[in-house]
C-alpha cells in the first residue's frame, strides 16, 4: 500500500460516520489509518478520508475538501507545485503542516504527506480493485481547476470536445474530474473500471439504496448520501468517446 506518486485523497465530512464506513467497506475500501473521528481508506485506486462532523475550519457535514497525498518531502512537493505556476504554500493546518491553496474561485486545496498505514491493517490494499475515488471540481472557468490539478501531478485522460468536462488521473492512484458550472464547488464521486452493475449489486445486497442510471456518455450507479444531500455517483469507465477525446491520442 506504499504510494508511488501523488494520490487523490479527498476528505468527506459527515454526521454519519458509521454509514459512510459501511458504504466504503462494502465497495472494497480497506481502512489503513484511524484516529479520533478520522478514517483513511485505501480504495482500488486512490484514497478517501472520512471526518466525523464538521471540521475546525467550519466545514459542514456533507461537504468535501479536495486533498492530494504525496510520498515526497512536503517542502519539495510544494516547491514543485509552485514551479508549475500554482501559488501553494506550506501552512500549519488543523491536521499539521500541509501545502495549502485557496484557489481564485474560493476552493480550498491541500497537499498532505502520505498517511501512515497503521500496524495490523489488512495487507495487499483494497479488496475491490475496480473502485477509484473521483472528486469533481466545478466552476465557471475550467482552466483554473485543470491548471491546479495538473500542477499537483494529475494528467488529463478524457476531455469533452465542448470543454465542459475533463477527467484526470493521478500517478499514485485516484482520479479527479473538472466540470463547468456556474458556481464553484467540490463534489465527492467514484469511478468503476468495468460493469458498474457489479457495484450496484454490492450496495443493494448490503441494504444501501442505489439506482442504475443510463447517461448519454456512460452508466452510473447513484446511492443515497448518508448526510441527506444529492445522491453520490459511481461513474462507469467511459468507453463511448463520441463528443470526447482521449488525451494523448
Amino acid at each position: 500500500m506504499t504510494m508511488t506518486g501523488p494520490t487523490a485523497r479527498p476528505i468527506r465530512f459527515t454526521a454519519d460516520l458509521a454509514a459512510w464506513r459501511g458504504i466504503v467497506e462494502t465497495l472494497g475500501g480497506v481502512l489503513v489509518h484511524e484516529a479520533q473521528g478520522w478514517l483513511v481508506y485505501q480504495l482500488g485506486s486512490g484514497r478517501l478520508a472520512l471526518h466525523a462532523g464538521g471540521g475546525d475550519d467550519g466545514e459542514r457535514p456533507g461537504t468535501t475538501t479536495l486533498c492530494v497525498e504525496t510520498p515526497e518531502p512536503l517542502e519539495r512537493a510544494v516547491r514543485g507545485v509552485r514551479d508549475a505556476g500554482v501559488p501553494m504554500e506550506v501552512a500549519e493546518t488543523n491536521h499539521g503542516r500541509a501545502g495549502e491553496l485557496r484557489a481564485a474561485d474560493g476552493t480550498l486545496v491541500t497537499l498532505d504527506t502520505e498517511t501512515p498505514v497503521d500496524a495490523g491493517s489488512a495487507p495487499g490494499g483494497a479488496t475491490e480493485p475496480r473502485l477509484a475515488v473521483l472528486p469533481i471540481w466545478y466552476g465557471p472557468d475550467v482552466s483554473l481547476p485543470r491548471d491546479v490539478l495538473e500542477a499537483l501531478g494529475a494528467r488529463p485522460e478524457i476531455v469533452g470536445d465542448d470543454g465542459t468536462w475533463t477527467e484526470l488521473v493521478f500517478p499514485g492512484g485516484g482520479r479527479a474530474g473538472v466540470h463547468r458550472a456556474e458556481s464553484p464547488g467540490v463534489q465527492l464521486a467514484f469511478w468503476w473500471d468495468g460493469d458498474v452493475e457489479d457495484a450496484l449489486a454490492l450496495l443493494t445486497d448490503a441494504g444501501v439504496e442505489a439506482v442504475l442510471i443510463d447517461e448519454t456518455y456512460s452508466r452510473t450507479v447513484q446511492f443515497a448520501d448518508p448526510d441527506g444531500g444529492e445522491r453520490i455517483w459511481i461513474n462507469e469507465r467511459q468507453t463511448d468517446l463520441y463528443g470526447y477525446t482521449r488525451a494523448g491520442g
